[in-house]
């Protein structure tokens, strides 16, 4: 026979169960603010991330550039935003963050969130150069970004003063080969004086390296004969040539330059293997949802294949880097093989 509940019994049954409640209840809350704060973070996926996604851009971008205002990149990469502007039908400003080789362009924008509207301008000197010479960096150029598209590129041009004796590279190699001491080439950059070590390599020669903060202190130098040889950029020192102050010895080119048809490339002088192009290619966080990547990837390819952009580039001696992406992430870690090879060989220094 079952025996019936005494009051204190019925006391404790009636607490626990809403004591019970209480926590079903706690638990209902928690829940509804876990979704809340993933939501909130866009972890969630669901019908509104995927409208958002379908939504973008609904608000101006921004391109994160690490170079000043008013230089030759600079003007590039405001060409580009206006095209990219008109494609995406919204507004596409230029951030200028110089400094830091970079680190401060690129931290920006591993710090933005990774929803597509920050992009950033990525070359040699803040990708494969650092990697190369195995930089600590606050970020992981090839882990944390991810190319979306190239945006141009653009070949060098070796000079001399206008009274050298040095007249073509196959001069060049011969006087380097029997001169007592190396001739003296002026560079600016990682990239130029790497790939000036790789020509002294391919020609047999030896070439002083003398580093210089910038092509405006170069020129002058150059065009007073204090180095025997500069190399860097080849629209910068086409004022120069034409005035006869200094000379065009060879382009780096695969073919001759647009502005310098007179000009040869290495490759044609006698150094077939010889090329050199400087590049810059946009990147956005790694973490971009894939919707919002392949809208600004099909984007950035319809402003390269475009009739604007492309002649504003090649007005200035440069052209649009089709690459697709694979080439592009080719190009770059075969960059840092062939740099770090350069390194070890010459016992480079980081500028």
């Amino acid at each position: 026979m079952r025996g019936t509940r005494t009051n204190g019994q019925s006391h404790d049954h009636r607490k626990e169960r809403a004591m019970q409640e209480t926590l079903t209840i706690t638990r209902r809350r928690l829940g509804a603010a876990s979704f809340a704060v993933l939501a909130m973070a866009g972890l969630l996926s669901g019908p509104d991330a995927a409208a958002q996604d379908a939504a973008f851009p609904d608000r101006p971008l921004k391109i994160i550039l690490m170079f000043p205002a008013g230089n030759g990149l600079d003007t590039s990469t405001r060409s580009f935003a206006d095209a990219l502007s008109k494609e995406l039908g919204q507004p596409v400003v230029v951030d200028n963050r110089p400094g830091a080789n970079g680190i401060i362009a690129f931290s920006a924008v591993r710090q933005a969130p990774a929803d597509g509207y920050t992009l950033l301008v990525g070359s040699s000197s803040g990708i494969t150069i650092p990697v190369a010479y195995g930089k600590t960096l606050p970020y992981d150029p090839f882990r944390d970004f991810k190319a979306v598209g190239g945006m141009l590129r653009a070949p060098a041009i070796f000079t001399v003063p206008s009274n050298s004796r040095i007249t073509t590279v196959k001069t060049m190699i011969e006087i380097g080969k029997t001169k007592p001491t190396p001739l003296t080439m002026a560079t600016y950059s990682d990239g130029y004086y790497l790939t000036s070590q790789r020509l002294a390599n391919m020609a047999g020669i030896k070439l002083q390296n003398v580093p210089y903060k910038g092509y405006n202190v170069v020129l002058p130098d150059l065009a007073a004969g204090r180095v025997d040889l500069a190399y860097g950029d080849a629209t910068a020192t086409q004022e120069l040539i034409k005035a006869g102050k200094i000379r065009a010895l060879a382009v780096t080119g695969t073919t001759r330059h647009p502005n310098y048809p007179d000009v040869p490339t290495v490759a044609e002088s006698g150094l077939p293997d010889f090329s050199y192009y400087s590049w810059d290619v946009f990147l956005l966080r790694s973490e971009t949802p894939a919707p919002i990547f392949d809208k600004l990837k099909a984007a950035v390819r319809r402003v390269l294949n475009g009739q604007e952009y492309p002649a504003t580039l090649r007005a200035n001696g440069s052209e649009p880097m089709l690459d697709d992406l694979p080439a592009i992430q080719k190009m770059m870690t075969d960059e840092v093989v062939l740099y770090k090879s350069l390194i070890a060989a010459t016992s480079a220094e980081s500028r």
